[in-house]
Parts: structure tokens; C-alpha cells; sequence
């Protein structure tokens, strides 16, 4: 009886062998290379998951893009999460961390639990912000407020404008329009509604949340009305009562707007830089 057992046990033992020695070789083959940073095809497949509406060029570009980051960190002493094998193992880490946090009652921060795309997203993000930081020490004031004198422009206020919301039937409101009226007729006629509202620097985080209403009020002159809007329950014109042209803002209320600026360009640079620099070779 044992005779007769050890011949499938053998062929099963070989079986497992194989199968391991397949997947060790085909992990150990790559198809790409980035500093000599090897890309197996399994980590390969993992992007193509990741960004699955790139092309194969494209796919190979944005490779090396998250790679020269990942290894600029590594150079920087980041703690990151260099490749496909390194992520497989922190993410089971995190997530039997969270498990345990989440039996005790403890607070987690981030996703509760994360598959393979979204911890490496997470993980990029963290790691590009610690590069962020790092090269945010480059950026002095002198070039902040040299940028603050070549693009003034940029930082001049809206104009501030006093409006009336005049809110009716539609009928009505288009046949106001066609006529000249007070503002005192505005606000006593009998078939419509009129509100008194502002717009400026203040109140413009409000009027963002009503794009369309914005983008037809800001260019109003005095004496002007803006387009007609509905909805289920009525409708809606802006009349411009006033308009006072925005002035440039000082470079002290602007300046960490301007830093923020600055940091974003001169890290796009160092990206476009280290991508260039890179030695790539694809199979």
C-alpha cells in the first residue's frame, strides 16, 4: 500500500516544483527597465490594470514616470514602495493593521481596507508629497515676488457688481427685459421677485457653487441683464445695478497662492527632468 503512494506523492512534489520554478522564472523575467530598475511582467500587468486606458507607448511612459519618482524618493531616504513585491507585502501589512484597529475601536485613516490599485495610488500621493515638500525649499521669496511682478494680472480681483435677482415667470421676465425700467419698478412690479445680491471677492466662493449663473453675471455692465435660467419652479434673470472694476491684490494676500504656484511648476520640471535623464529599455 505505501509502494503505491509514494509514486503520486512524487508526482505532485515534482508538480509543485515545477509550478514554483515557473512562477520564480517568469517573476525573473522582465520587460522593461528603468535605471536598470526591472519591470516583470507581472508588475507590467499590474499597470496595465492601473492605467487601462493607456496604449502600449503610453502605458511605458507613465511606467517611467512613477518609477524615476519612486526612485528619486529612495534617494531622498522616503519610505516608499519601490516595486510590485514590495507593494503586495505592505498592503497585506496595512490591511491586517487596519483589521486590528478596526476590532479595538481605534481610528483608521485612509480606506478601511485596500486592493492593489488604490494603496499604490495612496502610496504614490504620499510619496510626491514628501518630494513636494523637499523641493519646496527651493523656492525663495525673491522668486515668488518676481513672479508677483510679471503676473499681476492674474491676481486682480473680480469686479464687484450689485445685482438684482429678479425671479418670475419666464413670459414675464423676458418681456422686462425688452423694457426700460427703475429700479424702483424692479422692486414693486407685481409678477416677479427681486432680490438684492452681490458679487465680489468675498462672496465669490458662493456664486462658484452656481457656475452658470456666474459665468453669464461677471462680465455684466450697468443696465444689463444676464440670460434667462429655469427650473421646475420658476425662472431667473441678474440685472446689474453697479460694476466697480477689481483691483490687483497685494503680493502679502497672494504670496502662499504664488509659493503653491511655484512649487507645483518647479516639481513638474524635476519630473520632466529625471524622466529625461532616465536610461529606459524595453523588451
Amino acid at each position: 500500500m505505501k509502494e503505491k503512494l509514494k509514486k503520486p506523492v512524487f508526482i505532485l512534489l515534482v508538480g509543485l516544483i515545477l509550478l514554483m520554478a515557473g512562477l520564480i522564472w517568469r517573476n525573473s523575467q522582465w520587460v522593461m527597465k528603468v535605471n536598470d530598475q526591472k519591470i516583470s511582467e507581472t508588475e507590467y500587468t499590474f499597470y496595465q490594470k492601473l492605467y487601462p486606458r493607456l496604449d502600449e507607448k503610453a502605458l511605458e511612459k507613465q511606467i517611467v514616470e512613477d518609477k524615476v519618482q519612486l526612485q528619486q524618493a529612495k534617494k531622498q531616504k522616503i519610505e516608499t514602495i519601490p516595486d510590485y513585491k514590495t507593494l503586495q507585502k505592505k498592503l497585506k501589512t496595512v490591511n491586517q493593521e487596519n483589521e486590528r484597529k478596526i476590532k479595538k475601536k481605534q481610528v483608521v485613516y485612509g480606506l478601511r481596507t485596500y486592493d492593489e490599485v488604490s494603496f499604490y495610488r495612496y502610496s504614490l500621493s504620499n510619496t510626491i508629497n514628501e518630494l513636494k515638500k523637499i523641493g519646496a525649499k527651493d523656492i525663495t521669496p525673491k522668486m515668488m515676488r518676481s513672479y508677483y511682478d510679471k503676473h499681476q494680472s492674474e491676481f486682480k480681483e473680480i469686479d464687484a457688481k450689485e445685482l438684482y435677482r429678479v425671479s418670475g415667470k419666464k413670459s414675464t421676465l423676458e418681456q422686462l427685459r425688452k423694457e426700460d425700467r427703475t429700479q424702483e419698478q424692479l422692486t414693486t412690479h407685481s409678477d416677479v421677485t427681486s432680490e438684492q445680491v452681490t458679487l465680489n471677492e468675498t462672496t465669490l466662493r458662493d456664486w462658484i457653487k452656481y457656475r452658470d449663473d456666474l459665468s453669464a453675471v461677471n462680465d455684466l455692465s450697468i443696465g444689463e441683464w444676464s440670460v434667462t435660467f429655469d427650473n421646475a419652479d420658476k425662472s431667473w434673470s441678474y440685472y446689474c445695478l453697479s460694476s466697480k472694476a477689481g483691483e490687483v491684490q497685494t503680493f502679502e494676500v497672494v504670496k502662499e497662492k504664488i509659493a503653491l504656484r511655484l512649487e507645483k511648476e518647479h516639481y513638474q520640471a524635476n519630473v520632466k527632468k529625471w524622466v529625461k535623464q532616465a536610461e529606459v529599455e524595453v523588451k
